[in-house]
């Protein structure tokens, strides 16, 4: 969330998308417990909404 660092917002997709399951788990156990992913997140950023 862009005002509370505390709070990590995830989807784990629909359709087709189930299938990214597993990687979505890994980048948020990445967030969770070591405040960074090992992937590029920056294409999912909500920055690219401003």
């Amino acid at each position: 969330h862009p005002e509370h660092e505390q709070v990590l917002i995830v989807s784990p997709c629909s359709g087709h998308g189930f299938k990214f399951s597993p990687v979505i788990g890994e980048i948020v156990a990445d967030l969770v417990t070591r405040g960074a992913s090992r992937f590029d997140l920056t294409p999912f950023s909500l920055e690219r909404f401003r």
